[in-house]
């Protein structure tokens, strides 16, 4: 794979390349960290401060997913690391219990250098799985769960998993999804309550996403190789017994190596399900383009979305959260690596429109916050060292 290929991959899937970090500017003026309880609703978002518990020369913290149960129970998970230890990630996870965000220790694996949570998901105070990989290839699993005191590693090291997403409507109905390597054969992972249980699927896929909305109801997402280093849209459908691959749009086809990636899942009802997405070619100097397709539940059409970053700058989709059919938001990131400014998108039935943002960083993830607003989560670069600190953002709006 080519460089810039593998350099989004990381950065979209867990954080950004060390040798990223290392290079990130301080220059950007830090925002304001608002400490305690998220700040009084008005429309913008604002930073609340989070910990890092790696925070020298070179040190990196990223958050790249977020999950919350109620207004006080939140968790994000990511990855950390010290550029003084021998190259590799180690898993990070970050607890809201109403008033502040703290660090709470998880177990690392004993047989590699190199793990990092991607996903999380909670079903109760004591009942959160959060997913991700161990290694750098050949990849192995690593699934991890909070049982309300502490993290506990549940799977590791299953060969040829990589794990991005999870989701899940009870204790004995979770679902993970990957590949089994990047790119190898598209992975789903399923929890009963007892033991996970794994589909293949023997085509070139590595999903990024996965949304259950009922047991017969799940959508996962990502993109299909096409062969060198271009990528196709993918979406499948489960409905309790088969999985299904539906069409979906690609909105770049000029040249072989065009890489059209699905990122994350926003669905409202059976009828109503968002999925977001990257377009780019950087070996043809094509700039990232976000995009957004729908499914009506017939099939999956192209909308329109806002682009700030044009051709002079990147502009990519990570996350999404839908509150209902004419309220949908999505975050992601805009600039030109490693300057990057958060970008969020919000539909209202009819149209896609930006929000202004100035915060230096990127949003990886967004969840809703239980109280009808958003948080926001990533990475920035750290302000007192050359490295990446963990970025914490809550979004909402007077109520009327």
């Amino acid at each position: 794979m080519s460089s810039s290929r593998k350099r989004l991959w990381i950065g979209g899937a867990a954080g950004m390349l060390l040798l990223s970090m290392v290079a990130a500017s301080p220059a950007a003026a830090k925002p304001a960290a608002v400490a305690g309880r998220p700040p009084s609703c008005d429309g913008s978002w604002h930073v609340v401060s989070s910990p890092n518990p790696w925070h020298d020369y070179g040190d990196a913290d990223s958050l790249s997913s977020v999950a919350t149960l109620s207004p006080r129970d939140a968790w994000a998970v990511g990855f950390h690391t010290d550029f003084d230890t021998p190259y590799g990630f180690q898993t990070l996870a970050e607890h809201w219990n109403g008033r502040t965000w703290q660090h709470v220790p998880t177990p690392d694996s004993t047989k590699t250098t190199w793990d990092q949570l991607n996903g999380v998901v909670s079903i109760a105070p004591d009942d959160v799985w959060a997913v991700g990989n161990e290694s750098t290839g050949p990849y192995g699993s690593l699934i991890e769960h909070w049982d309300g005191t502490s993290w506990s590693i549940q799977d590791d090291g299953t060969p040829r998993t990589y794990l991005t997403s999870v989701s899940g409507l009870g204790p004995n109905d979770l679902w993970a999804a990957g590949s089994t390597n990047y790119v190898g054969f598209g992975l789903i992972d399923h929890w009963n309550g007892i033991s996970w249980t794994r589909t293949v699927l023997p085509v070139s896929i590595y999903f990024r996403a996965i949304k259950e909305l009922a047991p017969n109801d799940i959508w996962a997402v990502g993109q299909e190789s096409t062969g060198g280093f271009g990528d196709n849209t993918a979406a499948y459908h489960y409905d309790g017994a088969t999985w299904t691959r539906y069409s979906t749009p690609n909105p770049l086809q000029v040249h072989t190596d065009d890489q059209n990636w699905l990122t994350s899942i926003a669905a409202i009802s059976p009828n109503d399900v968002w999925a977001l997405g990257v377009s780019r070619d950087p070996d043809y100097g094509i700039r990232d383009h976000p995009f957004t397709i729908h499914w009506d539940g017939s099939s999956w059409s192209l909308v329109r979305t806002p682009d700030p970053g044009g051709s002079r700058a990147d502009t990519d989709l990570w996350g999404a959260v839908p509150f209902a059919t004419d309220d949908i938001w999505a975050v992601g990131r805009v600039g030109v690596d490693p300057t990057w400014h958060t970008f969020t998108a919000h539909w209202d039935g009819s149209t896609w429109t930006s929000l202004r943002s100035s915060t230096p960083g990127e949003f990886l993830a967004t969840a809703r916050d239980g109280l009808g607003g958003l948080w926001g989560v990533g990475d920035q670069d750290a302000q007192t060292y050359r490295g990446i600190a963990t970025l914490v953002e809550h979004l909402c709006f007077p109520k009327t």
